[in-house]
């Protein structure tokens, strides 16, 4: 049974995300010329309002434009979350190009092969993290100019192909805004999919714009309109970003606030102290979350010393949350109105189902299928269509939905077929009011405190070591971390010891994926004839184990 959303269609974006988000910055900068679009939470004397966004987002392009770099160029932003990254990212846009985020936690391994696979040709970083960005550089050839973000003295002399955040919005604004296809590539986050090692998800300016207005309409329409006031004005809104940009569901909320011209205040990562405190200063309304945020706010005592009262509501997603952390979360948190989980993927620009709150305990569930967007659950064994309260894999069809994966059309057709339906990977069902529940999923992702870990990527880098002939890498379950990465390895030597092998993978990969979970060593990795790990009989072994 194909399933339509029940919402009203929202018009599919037709233009490029630049000159659509700018038209919004400028109108909102003539509205409320003062008004904060963007707050350092840990400095708010350090702020931009929405006309010195508009201009400094046009600064950024001029100085791309005499480097060379055009439409069609890719550049990179390596930084943690900051007040200046909306301005690197619109100002590329600007100038035609795509964007593609990195965490500033990963390493120059990490960094050198997105750099390459994206063929960068500009990096956006700061002073934390330029060397390593350096580093990576010089196996780029396509790499060409690293923006640095400076906030000391402590490096005098720039390298050459270094230039100084403060010279590049120094520049003259550029305003003529080229004209862009809406089909054409406006950022490039890498995600594992549903399975395998990180890749390029190419999304359009159709995909992003859309998804912006189809987030901005859901809420105006079924949450504001609940929780009040009557009158209800984004202008009037204030929100804590704690989610990192560089990954498609902190992007989006980014991008959300810019374009309905409310106030974004930006932690720089999370502290636990630092962010309650930032939550009673600055009374947001609406806080959004990921599972070990909201873990946090439901056990630890230290939550107690904060008045986090002005929350009314919470939306929480990246993965799923239980019934119980819910429960006992708007136990403590009586100030809280609704608590709801929302579900999407980077493939459909973050989000494919969110919360409505007419209903019974809408914190269970992720919602509804959003505005444009079909959804059928196929059942993994016989391939036919279920029907409602019967479970099956989550496909999904949206204008939303991404081109593909750079460069990798086996891994695009894999996941999207012939008539443009996606496979989630995720198990779940739909009951008769069309909620939507996700109980499982088929895809390998392991989730730590909601970062992706492919374990493809851990086991290719862990049949690289001299002494190791084969290995596979599972999530098992912790309460804290949500999975701990546990490895499974064949040595080639009786000399390799688990401690080799865990500082093998912590010196070439960022911290959330270190094999925390521990190191089995075996005879023998079990695999199907085709040679596919089987995951589950580790799984299966580890359960097992645990009941005894």
């Amino acid at each position: 049974m194909v399933y339509k959303s029940p919402f009203p269609p929202v018009p599919v974006t037709n233009e490029g995300l630049a000159k659509k988000l700018l038209r919004a910055i400028k109108q909102h900068g003539t509205t409320h010329p003062t008004k904060k679009a963007l707050i350092a939470a840990n400095d708010d004397t350090k702020f931009l309002t929405f006309p010195q966004l508009f201009e400094q987002v046009h600064s950024v392009r001029a100085f791309l434009h005499e480097r060379g770099f055009k439409q069609g160029d890719v550049a990179c932003l390596v930084l943690a979350n900051c007040i200046e990254w909306p301005v690197f990212q619109l100002g590329v846009m600007a100038a035609g190009g795509a964007v593609s985020g990195a965490s500033a936690m990963f390493t120059g391994f990490e960094l050198e092969r997105q750099f390459l696979d994206s063929h960068a040709a500009v990096v956006f970083t700061d002073e934390a993290n330029v060397e390593k960005v350096m580093t990576a550089a010089k196996k780029c050839e396509k790499l060409k100019t690293i923006v640095v973000l400076r906030n000391s003295s402590k490096m005098s002399n720039l390298p050459g192909n270094v230039v100084d955040y403060a010279r590049v919005i120094a520049c003259k604004p550029k305003y003529d805004i080229p004209d862009v296809p809406a089909d054409s590539m406006a950022a490039l986050p890498y995600s594992s999919g549903t399975t395998g090692s990180p890749k390029g998800v190419m999304l359009s300016h159709r995909n992003i714009g859309t998804v912006l207005d189809v987030f901005v309409t859901h809420f105006s329409r079924e949450i504001f309109s609940v929780i009040g006031p009557k009158n209800h004005s984004w202008y009037n809104e204030l929100f804590i970003l704690i989610l990192p940009f560089y990954h498609i569901h902190g992007f989006v909320l980014l991008n959300v606030s810019l374009l309905a011209g409310s106030t974004a205040v930006v932690p720089g990562k999370f502290e636990p102290k630092a962010f309650l405190a930032t939550i009673q200063k600055f009374r947001p309304r609406v806080l959004f979350t990921v599972p070990p945020i909201l873990l946090f706010l439901a056990k630890q005592p230290i939550v107690s010393e904060f008045d986090c009262s002005s929350i009314e509501f919470v939306l929480c997603g990246s993965a799923p949350i239980g019934k119980d952390i819910c429960e006992e979360f708007l136990a403590r948190h009586k100030n809280v109105k609704f608590l709801c989980q929302r579900y999407g993927m980077t493939e459909c620009a973050m989000g494919s189902h969110l919360p409505v709150l007419n209903v019974k305990d809408p914190h269970i569930g992720v919602g509804k299928a959003v505005s444009n967007l079909e959804q059928k659950m196929i059942d993994v064994n016989t391939g036919k269509e279920v029907g409602v309260g019967e479970r099956g894999e989550v496909w999904i069809r949206t204008p939303t939905l991404m081109m593909g994966y750079l460069n990798r059309p086996e891994a695009t057709a894999e996941t999207i077929d012939k008539d443009g339906w996606m496979r989630t990977g995720d198990i779940g069902y739909m009951d008769a009011d069309g909620r939507t529940y996700i109980v499982d999923r088929l895809k390998e992702l392991i989730k730590v405190k909601a970062f992706q870990v492919a374990p493809a990527e851990l086991e290719d880098l862990l049949l690289s070591h001299p002494l190791i002939r084969d290995a596979a890498i599972i999530g098992i379950p912790d309460t804290r971390m949500g999975e701990l990465v546990r490895a499974y390895v064949v040595r080639a030597n009786e000399t390799l010891k688990d401690e080799d092998v865990i500082k093998y993978v912590a010196e070439k990969v960022a911290a959330f994926k270190h094999i925390t979970g521990g190191v089995k060593f075996v005879n023998e990795i079990p695999k199907s004839p085709s040679g596919k790990i089987l995951r589950r009989f580790l799984r299966e072994d580890e359960r097992m184990k645990a009941k005894l």
